[in-house]
């Protein structure tokens, strides 16, 4: 039976390319890794977001020093993590993005589609601000800001109807009648105490 390429490295003891520790100058490593960058850019227009990011990955793992190229390199990926819905990956590299190059607005762009692909609204609208405040016609991030505070708003009003319905629930429980719990402001809330009595908590 034949044996996979993988199988024939492991028992002729190769260490895999990706896990070398690659040793050539500056100027090579970066030319590595924008070699990397651009195959990354061909398999993202194909589509193959999955082959993209591996070759973003391998770009990454280069190590080159010019931040720029790595800031990029981590942008691509959270673009293509995005276009898969790893939100979550998404957000990690383009945190990696911005600490590299705070001001590099497409990997500002994806942080704030990330946490609203999260949920994440208040994080998104900190984002939005940011690179608004760099950038402030950027039609994206004010697009995305817009959405962010109906998006909130919108879990607040749920929220609070699920708490006017735990509430009135409790009163149910206790015999408190739902308007005697329209006497407190809304921060407020019920809990049972011991079952017999409510206890309210600020």
């Amino acid at each position: 039976m034949a044996r996979s390429t993988v199988e024939s490295l492991q028992e002729c003891d190769v260490t895999q390319p990706s896990e070398e520790k690659l040793d050539f100058d500056e100027d090579t490593l970066r030319a590595i890794a924008e070699v990397y960058f651009q195959e990354g850019n061909k398999q993202f227009r194909g589509k193959d977001f999955d082959n993209s990011i591996h070759f973003y990955t391998e770009g990454i793992n280069v190590n080159c020093k010019d931040n720029e190229l790595k800031a990029k390199l981590y942008c691509n990926r959270a673009t293509a993590n995005l276009r898969l819905g790893n939100y979550q990956d998404t957000l990690n590299d383009a945190n990696a993005a911005i600490e590299l190059e705070p001001g590099f607005i497409k990997g500002i762009e994806r942080g704030a589609s990330a946490c609203v692909e999260l949920g994440l609204y208040e994080e998104a609208i900190t984002w939005c601000d940011k690179g608004l405040a760099m950038y402030k016609d950027n039609k994206t991030l004010r697009r995305l800001r817009s959405r962010c505070i109906e998006e909130h708003h919108i879990q607040d009003e749920a929220k609070q109807k699920k708490v006017k319905h735990e509430l009135e629930s409790l009163a149910i429980k206790a015999s408190v009648s739902p308007t005697d719990l329209e006497k407190y402001p809304p921060n407020y809330c019920l809990q049972q105490f011991n079952t017999d009595c409510l206890v309210l908590i600020v």
